[in-house]
């Protein structure tokens, strides 16, 4: 494994770094008000970051595919440090894009990444349907139905929740089931939905201690009317054809925000020789860069099999990763407080910020569930990349799961399929 970056690589990281310190600067602002990034974006759009993932053919840098995928991450770890909120942002924009450029036809292709490029708009992906005023199990509710109708042949109901980038985006790429199915594994398609629609409705419920600027909002989607090139991909596209996953994502925003504030923390060490010469506080800075150097080899190593096509393995090196990063950040951004003292713990001190973000971030999806994932591929039972979101089928399973689906998706699944 070559631990060099290439040019286009370098370049990238270089991009993101001319960018820190506009958004150190906006950070305690934007926390503050819980508001969308709006300034970071436009920066961001300006560097042409909102590209990432958007294939090279169609004006972008086709990262997250064809074998390129650790500029994504070297980004994304690079804006953590200052501002976690608007990496994600950034993250969710480019997974719906890249969504798109796995699954979307070629006018599909056309019509939306000419809007990514050109015009600057964003895509918002949404999956979860958790609620603050829900217990139980999450539901998995929001369907797609026919309508008759010929130009808009289908129509889309349902809420998501933990929204991220909503009042931000132009287009939601909302997870959603095809009538007559029950599990993303063989029904998951996704609907485009411009954010203007008038089915859409958004609520602001999203008064939460970390993360604030990704202001992860409720969105109620009543009987959206949609056509055709508007539903991307075919049903269990997601979970049975695509082996893509988010770990190393959220894995490099992790460390990133732990690499911001071991920084940080130098730089507050360096100033004060009664800390700097203090052999305990050196042992726990030495702590703090073997974590974060650690981390950033388990994601780079990750990255690496997911460019050599292993997809198995590459998620699974994924989920060790992002265990890692999620401890990694939880130490690094706890500890500095002990170090540092109790300026920290104002409430927009940046270590304070980080160690709220860290805590709230690092919820998104529990960590006993992807150890046992780590684990059952090491005990060598059935284990894929898209473990977390359903099983893999046969294609006859699959087939058989179409023939409960409206006559529509059926010749779409067929036609696709060819």
């Amino acid at each position: 494994m070559d631990f060099s970056l290439t040019k286009e690589q370098q370049a990238l990281l270089d991009t993101a770094r001319k960018l820190g310190p506009l958004l150190a600067k906006n950070a305690a602002r934007y926390d503050e008000e819980s508001a969308f990034p709006a300034e970071n974006f436009d920066a961001l759009k300006e560097a042409g970051l909102t590209a990432m993932t958007v294939p090279k053919d169609y004006g972008g840098h086709g990262l997250w595919m064809d074998g390129n995928y650790l500029g994504l991450y070297l980004v994304l770890e690079e804006l953590a440090k200052y501002c976690s909120s608007t990496s994600q942002l950034l993250q969710v924009h480019c997974h719906g894009t890249g969504y798109l450029a796995w699954s979307g036809t070629e006018s599909q292709k056309a019509r939306y990444f000419k809007e990514v490029v050109e015009n600057g708009k964003l895509f918002a992906s949404f999956g979860s349907e958790a609620s603050v005023r829900q217990t139980g199990p999450e539901p998995f509710d929001t369907m797609v139905k026919p309508t008759g109708d010929k130009d808009k042949p289908w129509r889309l109901s349902g809420y998501k929740g933990f929204a991220s980038l909503a009042p931000g985006a132009d287009y939601f790429a909302v997870w959603s089931l095809i009538e007559g199915t029950s599990r993303m594994a063989e029904g998951m398609v996704y609907a485009v939905v411009p954010a203007d629609d008038p089915g859409v409705r958004l609520e602001d419920d999203w008064h939460v201690m970390g993360m604030r600027p990704t202001v992860s909002w409720g969105v109620h989607f009543n009987d959206v009317r949609l056509a055709d090139d508007e539903i991307i991909g075919r049903p269990g596209e997601w979970v049975q054809d695509d082996p893509r996953t988010f770990s190393l994502a959220f894995a490099s925003n992790h460390l990133g925000t732990a690499q911001g504030v071991h920084d940080y923390v130098l730089d507050f060490v360096r100033e004060r020789p009664y800390l700097r010469d203090n052999p305990v506080i050196q042992v726990k800075l030495g702590e703090f860069d073997t974590m974060l150097v650690s981390t950033r080899m388990l994601i780079w190593r990750g990255a690496w099999l997911w460019e050599q096509g292993k997809w198995d393995e590459a998620e699974h090196a994924s989920i060790l990763a992002l265990h890692s990063a999620k401890q990694t950040g939880l130490a690094v951004t706890n500890q500095a407080f002990d170090i540092c003292g109790a300026r920290v713990a104002y409430h927009n001190h940046p270590i304070g910020r980080a160690f709220r973000d860290t805590r709230t971030f690092t919820l998104h999806f529990r960590e006993d569930r992807y150890m046992q994932f780590a684990a059952q591929h090491a005990l060598g039972m059935p284990f894929h990349s898209k473990q977390k979101y359903g099983p893999r089928i046969t294609a006859e399973e699959r087939d058989k799961a179409m023939e409960a689906v409206p006559e529509a998706m059926q010749r779409r699944y067929k036609a696709a399929a060819e």
